[in-house]
Formats: structure tokens, C-alpha cells, sequence
């Protein structure tokens, strides 16, 4: 979609290209009356650097662009400040999402929740460690008043307890949480207690026992459809079903994380996307393919592939490491 076609009120375009900051807080929306909470914005803390954006999503203006219909449902959850709810299957761009939206709209790193069985709404609030020494989880410290929210990934939701989307839900429609633990703690003035969050050498202040936000954070949920979702989950969610990675997506994605495919290059990576097609496996395609680049470029072929027996058997075991790689 280009830039005459884009509706006016998109503020993530899905272009992979950071936008200004001038430009996004003076188009910021604000948040629907009931979704305003009571939490004094404090810019304060430092954030580490987005060290995870650029390992998912390699160098900034690399990106695939986005399909329309991922950028309306996108902008959807952020002017509602309801949860995105993004399926598909393994390697279709699920967690990637949410780093998008982050670098993009300069909402600092991603904070990743990874959900399994066990998963408990406790530990994605704090921990405490003993008297008055609390650690926040990806969701508290998510939950912290800030003048812009974050975003956190709460990776594989399916895969938790039945009440646990639930109970997620709920503490996002509160915009708040109690930490019992630090009742009576900090000075007489009321200046709060200062916690470690989830972020390596990242401190907050809690004041009266309790963190509450200014606005929600920007949750992306993902799913791989192991099991459904409560429907009073889905109901407050906007949901997004991410497709398989087309050919022409799987190219373009290869190319931003490899910029020399080209020219001469340009057969080989043909051969591999043909390989792709004709042998996806069971694992993510996108992921194999990037991994069979980098054995490639390490000269894992020896230099001879193209038409050629020998070459193209290389290509075949070439491709079989690469699914090695993958989870």
C-alpha cells in the first residue's frame, strides 16, 4: 500500500522504518476514557538498548513491509488500547510483530513473557525476595505509569492454564496491581520504593504499595492454536491470523537480512526458495531458509551449485542443516 492510499488515521504503517518522534507524539491517540488510568507518567528510567528488536528483525529499514490488513488490525488494538491476539502457524511472523510495532513507534524494547503450563499471573507481576526487595515481571513492569506504553509479547498464551488469559485480562482492565509486600516500606513523604524491574539494571518507584498506569500497555498475544482460548478472552481482543510466508515474502525477507542476493546471487536464492516450496518441512520455513543463507554464505557449498549434480546435492544438504537448526 503506498503512502496516497494509507488511511490518515494509521499511525503504525508497517514499513519497518522507525517514525519520528516529534511526528508520533504529536499524532498520538489518546486512549478511550475508559481505558485512562490514574498513574502519574514518569520518564525516569533509562531503557537498556533494543537488543532483541535487532536480533529478530536485523538492521533498522530491513523489514518486510506489512499486508494492510495486519496494519489495520494493528491500529485497531492501539487507538482501542485492547489486546492484539496474533495466530498462525510456527515461522508465519507471530513474535516479530511485536517488535515491529515497537521499533517502529519508538516504544523501547519489547518486554517477552514466555507462557508455558505452569505460567502463573503472579510471576508475570513481581517477585519479592525478601522484606520490601521486589522484582517486577514483564507485566508489572509493563504496567508502570509511562507517558507512552509498552509492548509486551505474551508468547504461546495457548499453552497456559485456563484462567491465566483471564486473569491477564483483568489486571489490564484494573491498570493496576497491589505488592502487599511493600506496605509500610520507603520514606514518610510518600517519595515510594524503589524496585528492580524486569529489565537488567532498570530500577522504578512504587509508590502506596501499589503500581498503576497512566495507560494500558500494548499487549501482543500469540497463539499456535494448541488449545482455544477462553471466549470471554477473545471477545475483548482484536484478533490477527497470520498467514504462510509466501515465496515473494520469503525473498523479500531474505534480501533485507542479506542484501548481497543479487546479481550473480540471484540463482541461488531461487533454488533455495524453490527448495522451500518443494521441501517446507515441519518446522518454521522462514527460519530454515535464513539459517541455510548463512551456512551458504560461510561457503558451505564450496562454490560450485548451480546446475550441477554436485552442486545441487550440496543445496540438498545444505537445506537439511538448516532444518537442524530450527526448533
Amino acid at each position: 500500500m503506498d503512502s496516497a492510499s494509507t488511511p490518515s488515521w494509521w499511525l503504525y504503517r508497517g514499513t519497518g522504518v522507525p517514525l519520528d518522534p516529534a511526528e508520533r507524539d504529536r499524532r498520538w491517540p489518546a486512549p478511550p476514557p475508559w481505558r485512562t488510568y490514574a498513574g502519574v507518567p514518569d520518564e525516569s528510567a533509562a531503557r537498556p538498548p533494543d537488543t532483541a528488536g535487532t536480533r529478530v528483525l536485523g538492521a533498522v529499514g530491513g523489514s518486510v513491509a506489512a499486508d494492510p490488513e495486519e496494519v489495520l488490525r494493528v491500529n485497531t488494538a492501539l487507538f482501542l488500547r485492547r489486546p492484539l491476539l496474533v495466530a498462525g502457524e510456527p515461522g508465519s511472523g507471530k513474535s516479530a510483530l511485536a517488535h515491529r510495532i515497537a521499533r517502529e513507534l519508538g516504544l523501547g524494547p519489547v518486554l517477552r513473557w514466555r507462557i508455558t503450563g505452569g505460567s502463573t499471573l503472579g510471576e508475570g507481576l513481581y517477585v519479592a525476595a525478601g522484606p520490601g526487595v521486589v522484582r517486577l515481571g514483564p507485566l508489572g513492569t509493563a504496567l508502570l505509569p509511562r507517558r507512552l506504553p509498552r509492548v509486551i509479547l505474551a508468547d504461546d498464551l495457548d499453552r497456559s492454564g485456563f484462567d491465566l488469559p483471564d486473569e491477564l485480562l483483568g489486571v489490564l482492565e484494573d491498570g493496576e496491581f497491589a505488592v502487599p509486600e511493600l506496605l509500610g516500606a520507603g520514606a514518610a513523604d510518600g517519595s515510594g520504593v524503589l524496585v528492580h524491574t524486569c529489565e537488567p539494571g532498570v530500577t522504578a518507584t512504587v509508590r502506596e504499595a501499589v503500581v498503576r498506569c497512566h495507560e494500558p500497555p500494548l499487549l501482543i498475544a500469540t497463539t499456535g492454536g494448541e488449545r482455544d482460548l477462553p471466549a470471554s478472552f477473545l471477545r475483548r481482543c482484536v484478533t490477527l491470523d497470520l498467514p504462510r510466508m509466501t515465496s515473494e515474502r520469503l525473498a523479500a525477507l531474505a534480501r533485507s537480512r542479506f542484501p548481497a542476493l543479487a546479481g550473480e546471487q540471484g540463482p541461488l536464492l531461487d533454488a533455495l526458495l524453490d527448495r522451500a516450496a518443494r521441501d517446507p518441512g515441519s518446522g518454521p520455513v522462514a527460519e530454515r531458509l535464513l539459517n541455510a543463507l548463512h551456512l551458504v554464505r560461510a561457503g558451505a557449498l564450496g562454490g560450485t551449485w548451480e546446475g550441477e549434480e554436485q552442486g545441487q546435492a550440496a543445496l540438498d544438504a545444505v537445506w537439511r542443516w538448516a532444518a537442524v537448526e530450527g526448533p
